[in-house]
């Protein structure tokens, strides 16, 4: 008997005439590992609230077919029951944060279903250390990083000792090296404890090759895929999207076999008689030196209390850059941004166009610079996309209809201009908080985690737009913990640690032979070539 079973499942959210989910069938055994890849807005997130039960008892809705969980049927099941069989870690930590004290929030739950006091007190500690992060139990939820909060999550989880976890998008926001350890601790409680894993991702490249399974929601649909192996040899023009880029080149290059994981694909590329074409990169590229000067910030300091986040920073941008800055979470990346916009008290200069932002009110910065934030609900104020994204014009006077359609329908949001924003899927809020800022049109934008929660599809489309307002001369700073995505689109990389800058040029400069901060490519093909960074250059270089 399968541990999940779900047969027939359809699921409509209120006032709305399109299913969310349509005649979704599944069967997960106890211990199986799934990933579900998907289109932002095709149904991913639906389908786990609907296997923890708040679609429809919290969310409302109309709902159809049937959800067994371990033999019994999830709307027979009361509260306590279905907290026992199924947890879920959201997209957004800090949306399941309720207390002030890490130990207080991994106990919250139990404590709501009423386990007893002792067994509270040894399944919390229990959980923080298999999660690694007992250190933090004392701590207050208000001083931790993304990547620590998205561990605390993942531990209130698992205090329940459920028969599975369903966890969606949980390295979104997360730098490489958190994102590696989020892996981990996933994998360590699937291997060593048993418990069904469940994983909603875009970022398919770091899951791949650890869960059992693959399954892709197209439109309210799910195609399940039996093994890895199915989907490599199975799946469609438009599944295609969600393997690995290292598996991509494989198929692309036509190797007779699959590798069997990343490892395995790199011994095959050092061993095979694979050709590899000198690096042609064009220099005319580069931002030339004459280009004048839109931003020079010098000797900046920012604290937070007691604590330096930003450390004696220093650099210029031209007119017509594109940077990417990278770094761990808590380096001083948002914080430069906002610094940059006078959202945080600072010391040191910064100039904008010549003249010291100190001098200039927060407007008189936004008619030269657009900021997007890394929280899409920071924008969300109207009743309908449309309305979202014409708000911004009309603050400035300069309505053009033209200009918000093109925006809304290059980044696939057209269809959802009269729906309200606040309803939408955390990849369709990201695209139109972005929309919002991109239709002014600025001479500088500022990005934070732009690619959060869109699949790769999406990504290569924001890319392209962001490219061609840079190539019209808009100057674009990218705070990233997508590599892959920078090394396809921008031309100059930094990266911080402890709120200072360690690393700043090219992408050969910063990128090659990088530990964390580089691709999957460029690890790949670096025994052969470390000038590879994306998927497209391998396949234009290389020949069997």
């Amino acid at each position: 008997m399968a541990y999940i079973e779900i047969s027939n499942l359809n699921f409509t959210y209120p006032m709305e005439k399109k299913r969310s989910l349509k005649n979704i069938n599944l069967q997960l055994e106890k211990n199986d590992f799934l990933l579900i890849a998907g289109k932002s807005g095709s149904g991913k997130s639906t389908l786990a609230r609907a296997i923890v039960g708040t679609v429809p008892n919290f969310y409302g809705g109309t709902i159809g077919g049937e959800i067994k969980v371990d033999g019994k049927t999830l709307k027979d099941m009361n509260h306590r029951e279905r907290a026992g069989k199924v947890t879920m870690v959201f997209q957004d930590p800090e949306k399941q944060l309720m207390m002030n004290k890490v130990h207080r929030e991994v106990a919250f739950g139990l404590e709501n279903i009423g386990v007893n006091e002792e067994v509270i007190r040894r399944r919390v500690y229990e959980a923080l250390q298999f999660s690694g992060i007992l250190h933090l139990a004392d701590r207050d939820i208000t001083s931790l990083s993304g990547g620590e909060k998205q561990k605390v999550a993942v531990a209130s989880a698992l205090v329940y000792m459920p028969g599975c976890i369903i966890l969606d998008e949980p390295t979104s926001q997360l730098d490489p090296s958190s994102a590696e350890e989020m892996l981990n601790i996933t994998r360590k409680i699937n291997e060593e404890l048993g418990i069904t894993i469940i994983v909603i991702e875009q970022r398919v490249n770091r899951w791949f090759d650890t869960v059992d399974s693959v399954a892709v929601m197209n439109n309210g649909s799910l195609e399940l895929f039996k093994d890895k192996k199915d989907f490599y040899f199975n799946c469609n023009k438009s599944q295609f999207m969600f393997m690995p880029d290292y598996l991509k080149f494989f198929k692309k290059m036509n190797f007779s076999k699959m590798p069997g994981n990343f490892k395995d694909a790199r011994v095959n590329i050092l061993n095979s008689s694979l050709s590899v074409k000198p690096d042609n990169e064009v220099a005319a590229a580069a931002i030339q030196d004459d280009e004048k000067e839109v931003l020079s910030i010098k000797k900046l300091n920012c604290r937070y209390g007691n604590k330096e986040i930003l450390e004696n920073i220093n650099f210029t941008v031209k007119d017509g850059e594109f940077i990417a800055i990278m770094g761990a979470n808590g380096a001083g990346k948002s914080t430069l941004l906002k610094a940059i916009l006078g959202l945080v008290k600072h010391e040191g200069s910064i100039e904008l166009y010549g003249e010291n932002t100190s001098k200039m009110d927060i407007k008189q910065i936004a008619r030269h610079i657009g900021y997007v934030s890394q929280n899409p609900n920071d924008y969300l104020s109207k009743d309908s996309v449309y309305e979202e994204v014409k708000f911004t014009m009309d603050n400035y006077g300069i309505y053009d209809e033209k200009i918000v359609e093109d925006i809304l329908g290059e980044l696939e949001i057209y269809d959802l201009r009269n729906k309200n924003p606040r309803d939408l899927s955390g990849g369709q809020r990201q695209r139109v908080a972005i929309a919002s800022i991109l239709v002014l049109q600025p001479d500088m934008i500022l990005l934070d985690e732009p690619t959060r929660g869109l699949e790769s599809g999406l990504k290569y489309k924001l890319g392209k737009l962001l490219q061609n307002l840079n190539r019209k001369g808009t100057s674009i700073i990218l705070v990233t913990h997508d590599t892959d995505f920078a090394s396809n689109f921008c031309r100059r990389y930094m990266i911080m640690f402890n709120g200072s800058i360690v690393a700043d040029g090219n992408k050969k400069q910063v990128l090659a032979d990088g530990i964390f901060y580089t691709t999957s490519m460029n690890k790949l093909f670096r025994d052969r070539d470390n000038s590879i960074f994306t998927l497209e250059e391998a396949l234009e270089r290389c020949s069997i």
